[in-house]
């Protein structure tokens, strides 16, 4: 069976709270904005995920949180995975 692989940055965060670590940024209203739209994008092409992983950093767990709900994808099963922050 074909698999593919997609690999998806976080939606845009935001820069407000400058003292929050890094890994505590959240999105920026815009990142809130274009994640359901990557989320139909992605969707429209019948995109069904076997697993959905993430980053624990905030904005990326949101993201993916965002895209799982428009592919009808449970969000508690996605994998927080320290390792991909580490990594990139």
């Amino acid at each position: 069976m074909k698999r593919t692989l997609f690999l998806v940055r976080h939606a845009k965060s935001s820069w407000d709270g400058v003292a929050l670590p890094d890994k505590e940024r959240p999105l920026a209203d815009r990142g809130k904005r274009d994640a359901p739209m990557m989320g139909k994008r992605l969707a429209k092409r019948q995109v069904k995920p076997d697993l959905i992983m993430s980053s624990p950093a905030r904005r990326a767990l949101s993201t993916a949180e965002i895209i799982a709900k428009e592919l009808n994808y449970r969000a508690e099963s996605i994998v927080v995975d320290d390792m991909i922050r580490r990594c990139c």
